[in-house]
């Protein structure tokens, strides 16, 4: 349903598109993770893209997308989601510049299945401005490289960062089976030093409805100043995630398994975090759908929520 003008010979498209979105129920916690209730977000979506073809082996690309969010927490706001320039070359290779996602999130779109809860949260940032990208796509390999020149504090709040860079490789392969490995890198001046984050997926799908995925991966911090009062000199975040799930016409049902460990070198602890969900379309491109999390760390609130969605 998203409105396309285009000229007669299809060398120029222009297509606008959005998504509405709603969603009730505790979905983060407070201060000692306990769960925070709260009226429910709304998001409404407005994009522009467009493509305009220079020869039989150049085409000219954009977008300019933005977000109206209206949460019960911290009122409304106006989010720029994506705004990038862009060539396309052969239909293969991609160069971008402005504000675009960070090549991490190949990761989350081969491994995670969840609308609120899950993988997602594991992305040091999910997108960046000022931003240099080069993708390359073909028969099933998909390789992404970013960089992104000083993303300080603009619109995401990323005070004191000075540049930021990332890369990720996926196939899918014609049998279901996919891989992906991810690796992104955050400079931050003083007193914060440098993130490191990289990450592995398999994902296996069938034409049944079947899907299964494993996610490993790992989060360094150098010199934190965010975690107590006193500046840490070291910092992991380790983390697995496990998905299954099973669709069946209209409606699906998913599983996931997360494991994580927040903690200094010298003090390493685990916790377990179990994901139930469902969705259900009532149109090819509007659904809704429930999750709940179940927190077995001792001392953190459960979350759950249920949320509707409509793309355009």
């Amino acid at each position: 349903m998203a409105l396309t003008w285009s000229t007669d010979d299809q060398r120029q498209v222009l297509e606008l598109h959005g998504k509405l979105q709603q969603e009730f129920g505790a979905l983060g916690y407070q201060q000692g993770y306990q769960a925070e209730s709260f009226g429910g977000n709304s998001q409404a979506s407005l994009g522009l893209s467009g493509a305009g073809r220079l020869n039989s082996n150049l085409i000219l690309i954009g977008e300019m997308s933005w977000d109206l969010i209206s949460d019960s927490r911290y009122g409304d706001q106006i989010y720029a989601d994506e705004v990038w320039l862009g060539v396309r070359i052969k239909n293969d290779l991609e160069l971008t510049v402005g504000r675009s996602d960070s090549p991490f999130n190949q990761l989350t779109d081969m491994t995670d299945v969840f609308n609120l809860f899950g993988g997602y949260a594991y992305l040091i940032d999910h997108t960046l401005d000022d931003q240099l990208k080069v993708t390359w796509a073909k028969d099933g390999l998909d390789v992404r490289a970013g960089y992104a020149f000083n993303d300080a504090n603009k619109q995401d709040n990323h005070s004191g960062t000075e540049s930021q860079h990332g890369v990720s490789a996926g196939y899918q392969a014609d049998n279901g089976l996919g891989l992906v490995l991810a690796v992104e890198n955050k400079q931050l001046g003083a007193p914060n030093g440098d993130i490191r984050n990289m990450a592995a997926g398999v994902s296996y799908r069938t034409p049944g409805g079947f899907y299964a995925a494993l996610t490993r991966g790992r989060a360094d911090y150098q010199d934190v100043c965010w975690v107590g009062p006193e500046c840490i000199d070291r910092f992991r975040f380790d983390y697995w995630e496990g998905v299954v799930s099973y669709s069946l016409k209209k409606v699906a049902f998913g599983l996931g398994y997360n494991r994580l460990s927040l903690h200094e070198p010298a003090r390493e602890r685990w916790e377990d975090k179990v994901i139930f969900a469902t969705e259900y379309y009532l149109l090819p491109k509007a659904k809704v759908y429930a999750e709940y999390l179940l927190n077995r760390a001792e001392g953190e609130d459960n979350l759950y929520g249920v949320g509707l969605q409509y793309y355009f």
